[in-house]
C-alpha cells in the first residue's frame, strides 16, 4: 500500500529536472517515506500541473536492498535508540541522484554513500563540537540502515536569510564556523562541500555545520559527492581529493557572501 500524497509537504523531496544543455523541462521526480520505506515517483509534467492523485498513483517502493546499507557493517557504527528522541532529523540516502544512478546502473553508490557519511559522523560524534551537528547513530529497521539520526534545526543559512532574517553578529558567526572547520581538520578530515545550504542556524543564531556526505580523510579521493558549483576552488573535474584548502576557500567565499547574500531561483 503506497502512501497517499495530499500536499507537497508530505514529500521527502521533490525536484523538476531540466536538460543541462538546453534548459528544457524534462520531468518532475519526488519521493516520500512511510514506516522507513522509500517510495519514488516520476511524471513528465511540471510540478504546478501535477494532481496529488497522479503523484500518488506514480509512487513505487524502492526495495530496501537497493537503497539502504545492511546492518551491521564491518565498520563499527552506533545504533540509534529504537524510540527516537525529540527534535531529531533522520537523514536518508541522497535521493536527488536516484534517477541518474538508476540510468547508469550505479544505484549501489547510494547505500555506499550513507555508510561513508556515517563513518564521518562516528568520528565527529566521539569528539563533538558545538558548531557541528549532533549525531545520535544509525536508524536501523528491517536489518538495514534507513538513515542517520541528527539534531534538527529548522533553517539553513540560505533559506534563513532569504526569508528576511538577519545574522546579528556576522563576525562571531563566521569565527564559530571557522572553529568547526578547524576542529574537523584537526581530526584529519575535510568537509569538501561548505556552502550556505550546509550551514544550519540554531535558535541562538549559532552556525551548525551539516552534510558530511563529501567529508573524507585528508588526501583521500572524493566519490560522487564532491563540492557545489560556485563554492569550489577549482574546476569540478579537478576537485578530486579531500583537502583543507577546499574548506578554507569556501569559508572565505561564505564570509563575502554573508555581507551581500544572493539567492538562486
Amino acid at each position: 500500500m503506497v502512501p497517499r500524497i495530499t500536499s507537497w509537504e508530505d514529500l521527502l523531496w521533490v525536484s523538476e529536472e531540466v536538460n543541462e544543455d538546453t534548459g528544457d523541462f524534462q520531468y518532475t521526480m519526488f519521493a516520500t517515506v512511510e514506516d522507513d520505506m522509500i517510495f519514488y515517483g516520476q511524471l513528465n509534467k511540471p510540478k504546478a500541473d501535477i494532481l496529488f492523485q497522479d503523484a500518488t498513483d506514480s509512487l513505487a517502493r524502492i526495495p530496501d536492498d537497493e537503497i539502504f546499507p545492511r546492518w551491521p557493517q564491518s565498520l563499527a557504527l552506533t545504533k540509534a535508540p529504537e524510540e527516537l528522541p525529540p527534535d531529531v532529523f533522520v537523514k536518508r540516502p541522497r535521493l536527488a541522484l536516484y534517477d541518474v544512478f538508476l540510468e547508469h546502473k550505479v544505484v549501489h553508490l547510494l547505500p555506499k554513500g550513507l555508510v561513508e557519511e556515517a563513518e564521518a559522523m562516528e568520528v565527529l560524534g566521539s569528539q563533538p563540537h558545538p558548531n557541528i551537528v549532533g549525531y545520535h547513530g544509525c536508524h536501523v529497521r528491517r536489518g538495514y540502515i534507513t538513515g542517520l539520526v541528527l539534531d534538527r534545526h529548522l533553517h539553513d543559512l540560505n533559506s534563513y536569510l532569504k526569508s528576511g532574517h538577519v545574522i546579528q553578529g556576522k563576525e562571531l558567526f563566521i569565527e564559530s564556523l571557522e572553529s568547526a572547520i578547524h576542529h574537523l581538520h584537526s581530526l584529519g578530515w575535510a568537509h569538501n562541500d561548505l556552502n550556505p545550504t550546509n550551514v544550519l542556524v540554531a535558535e541562538d543564531q549559532r552556525p551548525i555545520l551539516i552534510d558530511f556526505g563529501s567529508a573524507r580523510r585528508l588526501g583521500e579521493k572524493l566519490s560522487t559527492s564532491r563540492g557545489t558549483k560556485g563554492w569550489i576552488d577549482c574546476e569540478m573535474k579537478d576537485y578530486t581529493t579531500s583537502e583543507t584548502r577546499h574548506d578554507t576557500s569556501a569559508l572565505a567565499k561564505l564570509r563575502a557572501w554573508l555581507d551581500n547574500p544572493t539567492f538562486e531561483g
